[in-house]
């Protein structure tokens, strides 16, 4: 009878911690949100490089797969004081701001902890350039590299936005033949010390 209340006390334990554990995890940010962090670096690197006027002219030459980003070009400029001109007859300094290459991948694949759930390294990047008289053209590049759950990948990418999407890489061979064996290791202990 004292074994049997220690098992039962023993799995109480062990499901109460993992029930800790998941809701320790924070909410996760979509890769389009960090696209949009990285988008306010570039734009912040080109405030930082020169004394800009409150009014320009603002180019943005994403193209259309990229168009996404326009607004939030605009939005971080407006918030630093400075307005995109509208009219094209006014002659105010032009910025051309290009976003070339915005690219998400997922790397190195492993467990969290022993038979834990799988993570995955996130390395969500852009490249481009922008040009402004006085200034030149200047490339940028930001990267943001985190770690991931791969149960989570489906809710932050976004179907909409093809650059918001990687492949996984596989999982390793090692890990997931040893999780079967150990799964009947397990049950195979709990009903041994069951009829004990």
């Amino acid at each position: 009878m004292l074994k049997i209340n220690r098992l039962l006390f023993s799995s109480f334990l062990l499901v109460y911690i993992f029930m800790l554990r998941s809701g320790a995890y924070s909410q996760t940010k979509t890769n389009l949100d960090v696209f949009f962090s990285l988008v306010d670096s570039s734009v912040n690197q080109f405030l930082q490089t020169s004394n800009i006027p409150s009014k320009i002219k603002v180019d943005l030459l994403n193209g259309d797969a990229y168009s996404v980003f326009n607004s939030r070009i605009l939005g971080d400029l407006r918030s630093k004081g400075i307005e995109p001109a509208n009219t094209k007859t006014d002659s105010f300094p032009v910025l051309s701001y290009t976003l070339e290459k915005p690219l998400t991948q997922y790397t190195n694949i492993f467990r969290d902890g022993f038979l834990g759930t799988y993570l995955v390294q996130r390395v969500i990047s852009i490249k481009g350039n922008y040009y402004y008289p006085g200034l030149g053209r200047k490339e940028f590049y930001f990267a943001n590299l985190d770690t991931v759950n791969t149960d989570e990948i489906k809710s932050i990418e976004n179907i909409s936005f093809k650059f918001t999407s990687a492949t996984l890489p596989p999982e390793p061979f090692f890990s997931g033949l040893f999780e079967p064996i150990a799964a009947l290791g397990t049950a195979a202990a709990a009903v041994i010390l069951f009829f004990t």
